[in-house]
């Protein structure tokens, strides 16, 4: 699950410019990298899909996610994962159970979306496999090898300059599969609190603190 959100995290933010190989590809992942950046904060609504074509699974969750700043908060598979900028708080209403912890050093880096814009120019090279019609098909590639992953692939609107659907090849034949159906500014300015667990609301929840 670690493993998916942070992924998920890359790919909603769009965060996979490279600064290295391609530069059709490095131009297209620049404007929609900027296209994103631009608002002063982002409403996305897509679906996870996690994929093994060898043994005939694939699973399908609706999300939403909402970031702002070096913020977010994602609701996916019956699980909310806030991050004010500080702390992480991973509420799981079934269990009606929150866990809140700090990131540690790795974590801050990879679940800071206004970070990902920089580290990863550096972490990945990049190829424009198709550009036709307004859609572009651009392949990512770990620079070091990655334990997980083999490739990424991103598929942008080219004439919006948005992310349609990211694609994570894993290498024991799981693949991850983000599909954005919709990314705006949302309705309502979202303040810090949108981004903490509210233990005032929900006083039937055990918290763990884990700091």
């Amino acid at each position: 699950m670690k493993y998916i959100l942070t992924f998920m995290i890359l790919a909603l933010c769009g965060t996979f410019a490279s600064a290295q190989t391609d530069e059709k590809a490095k131009a297209i992942l620049d404007k929609t990298v900027g296209q994103i950046k631009s608002y002063p904060a982002v409403e996305i609504v897509f679906d996870l899909s996690m994929i093994n074509k060898e043994e005939n699974i694939q699973e399908t969750h609706p999300g939403k996610a909402y970031m702002k700043d070096n913020m977010y908060r994602i609701d996916v598979m019956d699980v909310i994962n806030y991050f004010d900028g500080e702390v992480i708080y991973t509420y799981m209403p079934d269990q009606e159970e929150v866990n809140i912890k700090n990131p540690d050093e790795n974590e801050e880096e990879m679940l800071n979306p206004s970070i990902l814009f920089d580290i990863h120019n550096q972490k990945f090279t990049q190829k424009l496999v198709e550009d036709k019609d307004g859609k572009a098909y651009i392949e990512l590639t770990p620079k070091k090898e990655h334990k997980q992953i083999s490739k990424i692939g991103v598929w942008i609107n080219t004439k919006t300059n948005t992310v349609e659907k990211v694609s994570s090849f894993g290498k024991d034949g799981n693949d991850v599969v983000i599909t954005i159906k919709s990314l705006k500014k949302p309705e309502k300015e979202l303040d810090i609190n949108f981004f903490r667990f509210d233990k005032e609301a929900h006083p039937e929840v055990d918290i763990v603190d884990l700091r």
